[in-house]
């Protein structure tokens, strides 16, 4: 039972450690943010008109991709119909072919004068 109480104990110490440990970790990071937050808003000041013209590169190249985009689109989607027109009609081909054996069996052909 001893046992038990200094296993808690160790326990105890040590997340008391990493606790420590962890708060001393936080204030470093916190001093380093600190101190370097100048820097970080002059590099983001700095990289605006960097990502502003970035930005109207992309534009001007979806504003070029975007019909080829649509096109694409409606080829695909014309298939697409095409292809379930086509897997609606497929199962009834073989009564569709039953009945034109039927037709040509039992059609009457015109009376020869």
């Amino acid at each position: 039972m001893v046992e038990l109480f200094v296993f808690g104990g160790l326990v105890a110490a040590g997340l008391a450690v990493a606790a420590v440990l962890g708060f001393v970790f936080f204030l470093i990071k916190l001093v380093f943010w600190l101190v370097l937050l100048p820097f970080r808003l002059l590099l983001k000041a700095v990289m605006i008109p960097v990502w502003l013209t970035l930005g109207a590169l992309g534009l001007a190249a979806g504003a070029v991709a975007l019909p080829v985009v649509l096109a694409v689109v409606a080829v695909v989607g014309a298939l697409g119909i095409l292809a379930a027109a086509l897997a609606l009609v497929l199962p009834a081909i073989p009564f569709v072919l039953l009945g034109l054996l039927l037709w040509a069996i039992f059609h009457r052909s015109p009376a020869t004068a």
